[in-house]
Order: structure tokens, then sequence, then C-alpha cells
């Protein structure tokens, strides 16, 4: 059975920190050039959120003076703030029962999920950019504002961890209102295993693009799922429906599944590239780190070109 319960330590995990370090120093250097992404956007300009202190200069606005730290410290010092055009991101988390399917001591797809939306906000915060969390099933949705302070990872890290996943999936419903909102544009990062008709979500984040957002689409595979080991009878039980079994012949059955799940998989390469939707691909055996450097170097090589 899958383990529901999560730490905060398991979400964002100690040791990673020190990968997710030398990831924001690579990130940093992907800045320039970059329209949207995972980018530094420490502009000085006029904004509400303080960035630091600078001695005063001739040609500066006096309206900026700190007038308290000048009398302090004796000498003229000017507020410096971040500019208002930072870039906003938007992480969608779908958190449908679905989502705790488990192949042995490999993370369950949400632990996986939860650990790259983590890891994703930690390198956005750190940009000086801001990041927002939905985390979403027709059970409950969770809204997290979209925010700049530090101080909000612990929040996001405390809603990835608050509850395991539940219920039927979402996110139709989720991304509509996401659209309805009429958000900044920005960056929208959705994250899910696409156990669904792709077509209603297709239709919304479409809608996304044409309002002008960047979308990355992340897909969790679970290695039983992916290769379906079996060769003989077997009951399955649908995780979002508990009153759902099937005992079926998995021989015959077999290849006709991995048919199925390939063209599911191509039909979102396919509909991700007329669309400019960035769409990534991994396994809950694959580490959180590898996958947002494959991502980075993604968009290095994008940038290059």
């Amino acid at each position: 059975m899958p383990n529901n319960s999560y730490k905060l330590d398991d979400i964002l995990r100690p040791e990673a920190k020190e990968q997710l370090r030398h990831l924001e120093m690579f990130a940093r250097r992907l800045v320039d050039g970059l329209r949207h992404g995972i980018h530094r956007s420490r502009r000085k300009g006029v904004s509400t959120e303080f960035d630091h202190h600078k001695m005063y200069q001739p040609g500066d606005p006096l309206k900026h003076i700190d007038w308290k730290a000048s009398a302090r410290l004796d000498k003229y010092y000017v507020k410096r703030y971040l500019e208002d055009t930072s870039l906003g991101v938007r992480i969608i988390l779908d958190r449908s029962a679905s989502m705790q399917q488990q192949t042995d001591d490999h993370p369950s797809k949400y632990l996986s999920a939860a650990r790259l939306a983590a890891s994703l906000a930690y390198l956005i915060l750190k940009e000086k950019d801001a990041v927002g969390l939905v985390t979403t099933a027709d059970d409950e949705t969770f809204w997290q504002p979209v925010r700049s302070s530090e101080a909000h990872l612990v929040r996001i890290l405390q809603a990835l961890a608050s509850k395991p996943p539940a219920g039927a999936d979402n996110l139709v419903n989720t991304i509509r209102a996401v659209v309805d909102r009429g958000e900044r544009k920005g960056m929208v990062i959705l994250i899910s295993d696409m156990m669904y008709d792709p077509i209603p979500v297709q239709k919304q984040l479409a809608r996304l693009t044409a309002q002008g957002h960047e979308v990355l689409v992340c897909q969790l595979r679970d290695p039983t799922e992916e290769d379906f080991p079996f060769n003989r009878w077997v009951m399955f039980g649908d995780l979002e429906d508990a009153s759902v079994h099937h005992r079926l012949d998995t021989v015959p059955l077999k290849k006709i599944y991995l048919e199925e799940y390939q063209l599911l998989l191509d039909e979102w390469r396919t509909w991700a590239k007329k669309f400019d939707v960035h769409f990534v691909t991994s396994r809950t055996t694959d580490s959180v780190e590898t996958i947002l450097s494959e991502y980075l170097h993604f968009r290095q090589e994008r940038q290059g070109a």
C-alpha cells in the first residue's frame, strides 16, 4: 500500500538542497535572453518589495532616501526595490487518487510530483521571482497565492504535505479557474500523471497559451503502469473509485494496453509541439534533480537556437 503520510523533509529532502544550489547557479546563467522560464528578474525599479540599501548618489530620487537608516548610519542611504515585472509562476499539482500509485520502494507519483513542485518553487524564489501553488482534486482544491518572499516556500511545503491524494481529478475546472482569474502573463506548470482523457485538459491549457502564458507540462510515470509486468489473471481496482474492480487476463491485454499507453504519450507530445508547450515526462524512479537539470539544459539549447 502506498504511504500517504508525508513530512516536510519528505517533500524537499535536506540532501537535495546542495544539488538544488548547483541548479540555482546553472539557472542564473540562463537568465539573459530568456523571455520566460526559471530566470533572474532582479531588475531594480519601483515596486512595493524592498530589496536593499545603497549609498545615496547625486541624481537618486530624494523620495527613496531612507531617513531612519541615514540618521542611524550618519550617511545618506537610498532604498532599492525589485521591479514589478518579475516573473509569476503558477504550479498546478494533480492531487487525485491515481497519484497514489507506487511501485516497490520507489516514491509514489504524488510524492515525486510534490518533490518536483517544491524544487521548482525553491529555484523560482531563489531567483527572486514569484510562485503560487494549486493542489487539486474533486474532493478539495487548495490555492496558494503567487508570492516572492522566501517565507512563502514554507507555506508551499506545508500545502504539499498537508493532505494526501484523494478523489477524482479536477484539472479541467482548476485550469479553467486560472484562465478566468486573468492572472498577469507568466508561466503555468502542470504536474500530473496524465491518466485521463487529455482533450478537455488540453483545451484549457490552450486557453492559457492564448492569454500569453508559457505552459510547461510535467508527466510522472509509474514503472508498473508503464511496463505492465503482468502475465496472469489480476484483480485491478480503480484508485479514484473504490467500488470499481475488474478481474482481467493480462496476457492478451498487455499488447493492447502498452499500445494505448504509448498513444497517450504521443498525443501529448504532438499537442505540445502544436501549441508551443514544453512537455517533460519522467518516471518516478528518476531523481528530481536529474529532471530539473535536463529541463534547464533544454532551455539552454532553446536559448542558443
